[in-house]
């Protein structure tokens, strides 16, 4: 009964501070996260479907053209695990229950791991305040944190799993490794899988050397069938993503060849484009190394105000200017950041004293995963060694932003750290030994911090590869070229007492806990005193350097999120035009970084990082520079751009789109996609389609024919269905402004069915017979269909047999043999 008190007063401690960081939403506040704005873009046209219709949403018009609603928005799921995020978050409001569950996460894992409770309670705070996660968190990053919150309980059940908790184990894995994917932040898993590899491989490693080999294959064997019930529930989306990555971006190649050769997915460059830099790493320990983040808040005692008011600038404007969250202190290598990843000075301390105090060859396993991981997060950084992981490291070349692999050394440190802990009061080890290894540790990680951060300001230039950029801004901003230089120092400045200031702190940081952790040692202060002590510490400098990424002002009132895409006098003036089906280009911003736009319109522009490959190309050699021919083609009728005299978006009617279908009088064959893209610079879409000769065999020598009052007319529209009617006194071809995607679009003229050909390197085509006809296109991908049956049942499944598991080891649970004993802690409260 006092253990489980423990636990619910831990429980109820998490949720107590997850609410008090997130005070606002106790005003009915509501986070304002950028990338959930964009998200409302993204599935507004699938999600009105779904509550119209109540049919699953499949495909969506609403940007790029088209593409599948995959990853955007398919209804809620069938898979009954859905409501378990729901229990495990305790229902908190956005963002506290992502705080919420991923300090419980980590929570369990420190309980697999048997140290004593408030080491426990430390450990899950710092994990759970950790700087990504909460600067992930205002991004709108949703479903990767509460993927990362999962990864700790899953390597829980792991390891008790091979300590011969077999049923405990199973259970704790299935559950845990369900939810992970259920979350559906396919990178996030990646990493996960190299956490349990390395483990794996150190538990393979003590089996063979303790000769426990028949233990650790019966403990693998049954994490085997684990995890193809945790994957079982979620078959439905990773077969279609399966099917749906081979004509993307992140799984598969342009058909447009050129001399450099590529292997299937992303570009290199731009997989990297967000890299660490090996000084970056660092910030770990001290969160200023490389100025924070690109968008800083200033002072009126920073060098910049001082020099805006040398400028000319008023006190009023300037200190409106300094305290706008605007300023680049950032001076590191990324395009931009939203802040640094700040595991905490004081776990990092713990770190190497665990480095030297921990005698368990387990603690290997943990160092090499994060010492992988730092690598990995250097990207471009550490070209040699990165660049053969992407081309050879299978999957990997599907992900992007290696910074985000700093996730391990997140969870592995706080492990590390709470080890450390554990060390110091168990008790096995000498008072003097520690005392010595506690100072061995305190003086490398104050010596770091003095190199870097006192020293470093009179090493470093705190001049960045983005400063030109900036410079020319500032420029522009002040009217002329010697104002920005003058500004630009002054932000260098800046930047150095930033690192200084921040150094400091961590100095502090670090004396102070070293004064705590010795007293305990020396026994002028009680160990449990001390845990609390420390904890407090940790949770107050991430609490302290969290606020910097998610304070008041992050949060906004519920009817400003609501209104906060609303409707331009150009948008109110295009939704006047009732018809069913068109397209609308916004150039009065970047198109292909917009799903504001789709949220109101079928938008030939979006985001997305899973674009399907033949619009990628369209993009990347028509639309780009605005090729009539094509936007014509796309039923592209309304333009938006920006009136030069008021600056106002205005709505330009195009009257040379095409429509939603037409019939063409002549075919121009291409020897391949090169030139079938090459035809579209030069080209009258309106009596012309370009066909790739590979789709010859379907139209053999036909030649279309069309009379006068030939024509294809949309009827009925549906995100999985469209219906037309054609007429025409000959045999003819007809065109479709819609994206061609052969995995799952069927077609049929009344209702018998054809072959959809691809036209214009990204449209469908239809040879259409004479006469009048009912045309219908169905969206149907029997991979997902499939999926979805299976994910139902195996729900149920997976549920009822983790709930009679926990059953069978709360009431007559027996243990096999251990092959990954306890940490060599003693087990005391």
């Amino acid at each position: 009964m006092i253990t489980l008190l423990r636990h619910l007063g831990a429980v109820a401690l998490f949720a107590g501070l997850a609410m008090l960081f997130c005070s606002p939403l106790l005003d009915g506040k509501a986070l304002f996260q950028s990338d959930m704005m964009h998200f409302k873009g993204m599935e507004k046209e699938a999600a009105d479907y779904y509550k119209a219709t109540g049919d699953v949403p499949l495909w969506s018009n609403s940007m790029f053209g088209g593409m599948p609603t995959y990853v955007i928005y398919t209804g809620p799921p069938v898979a009954k695990t859905f409501y378990l995020n729901k229990l495990f978050t305790l229902s908190l409001p956005n963002p506290a229950d992502m705080l919420f569950i991923n300090m419980l996460g980590m929570y369990v894992l420190l309980c697999v791991f048997n140290f004593r409770y408030w080491i426990r309670i430390l450990g899950a705070l710092a994990y759970g305040f950790a700087t990504f996660s909460i600067i992930s968190m205002d991004a709108g990053h949703i479903t990767k944190v509460m993927a990362m919150a999962y990864i700790a309980p899953m390597l829980g059940g792991i390891i008790l799993t091979y300590r011969g908790r077999l049923v405990a184990g199973a259970c704790l894995t299935a559950l845990a490794t369900t939810m992970l994917i259920y979350n559906n932040h396919l990178q996030i898993a990646y990493y996960a899988l190299i956490m349990v590899a390395g483990l794996i491989i150190s538990t393979f490693i003590q089996a063979y050397r303790s000769k426990q080999l028949p233990a650790f294959v019966r403990a693998s064997a049954v994490l085997v069938v684990t995890a193809i019930l945790a994957l079982l529930p979620n078959v439905d989306n990773l077969m279609i993503l399966k099917e749906y990555t081979r004509y993307t971006i992140r799984g598969s190649e342009s058909e447009l060849k050129t001399d450099q050769k590529k292997a299937p997915g992303l570009d290199l460059s731009y997989a990297f484009q967000w890299s660490y830099g090996p000084g970056e790493t660092f910030t770990m320990l001290i969160p200023g190394v490389v100025g924070n983040s690109t968008s800083e808040k200033l002072s009126v005692n920073s060098h910049t105000y001082k020099a805006l008011k040398s400028l000319g600038m008023s006190d009023e404007k300037a200190k409106k200017e300094v305290t706008a969250a605007q300023w680049p202190l950032y001076w590191a290598g990324q395009p931009m950041t939203g802040g640094p990843v700040y595991i905490g000075a004081i776990i990092c301390l713990l770190v190497v004293l665990a480095l030297l105090v921990i005698r368990s060859p387990h603690k290997w396993w943990l160092v090499a995963v994060s010492v992988f991981a730092i690598l990995l997060s250097w990207g471009h950084n550490l070209a040699p060694f990165n660049n053969f992981l992407f081309y050879h490291l299978p999957l990997y070349n599907r992900f992007r932003a290696p910074t985000m692999a700093l996730i391990i050394p997140q969870i592995t440190f706080v492990v590390l750290a709470c080890w450390a802990l554990q060390e110091l009061l168990s008790g096995e080890q000498s008072r003097e030994h520690l005392l010595l290894q506690l100072k061995k540790a305190f003086v490398i990680t104050t010596g770091l911090v003095v190199g870097i951060a006192v020293l470093g300001p009179f090493v470093y230039t705190f001049r960045g590869p983005n400063d030109a950029y900036h410079l020319q801004q500032y420029t522009q901003w002040l009217g002329g070229k010697e104002a920005a230089s003058k500004l630009m120092t002054a932000l260098r400045k800046d930047r150095s007492q930033l690192l200084l200031m921040d150094g400091l702190r961590t100095l502090a940081l670090l004396l102070l806990t070293f004064g705590i952790l010795w007293a305990s040692l020396k026994e002028k202060l009680k160990p449990q005193l001390a845990m609390v002590l420390v904890g407090i510490l940790t949770v107050a400098d991430l609490f302290l350097v969290d606020k910097n990424y998610m304070g008041e002002d992050s949060f906004v009132t519920t009817k400003t999120l609501d209104t906060y895409i609303t409707p331009s006098a150009a948008d109110k003036e295009i939704l006047k035009d009732k018809t069913l089906y068109y397209r609308v280009l916004n150039q009065t911003t970047n198109p292909w970084l917009d799903a504001s736009t789709s949220y109101l319109h079928k938008s030939i522009g979006g985001q997305s990082p899973a674009k399907l490959w033949i619009y990628q190309d369209l993009i990347d050699h028509q639309l780009v520079r605005n090729n009539p021919a094509v936007l014509n083609m796309l039923n592209t009728r309304y333009f938006i751009s920006e009136n030069p005299e008021t600056g106002e978006p205005v709505a330009q009617k195009n009257e040379d789109a095409l429509g939603n279908g037409w019939f063409v009088q002549n075919i121009r064959w291409a020897a391949n996609a090169n030139e079938e893209m090459k035809a579209l610079d030069a080209f009258n879409p309106k009596d012309t389609v370009i066909i790739d000769q590979r789709f010859q065999s379907g139209l053999g020598t036909f030649t279309p024919g069309k009379d006068s009052a030939a024509r294809i007319e949309l009827v009925r529209y549906g995100l999985n269905d469209l219906h037309f009617t054609s007429q025409n006194t000959q045999d003819g071809f007809g065109v479709f402004s819609d994206i061609y995607y052969p995995a799952g679009w069927r077609a049929f003229i009344d209702h018998q069915e054809t072959d959809i050909i691809r036209v214009n390197y990204a449209l469908r085509g239809l040879k259409i017979p004479a006469g009048k006809h009912d045309i219908e296109f169905r969206f149907r991908p029997d991979n997902f269909i499939a999926g979805r049956k299976i994910a139902a049942g195996s729900s149920w499944l997976l549920l009822i047999l983790v709930a009679a598991g926990l059953l069978w080891e709360l009431f007559a649970g027996t243990r096999t043999k251990k092959i990954m004993p306890d940490p060599r802690v003693e087990v005391r409260q």
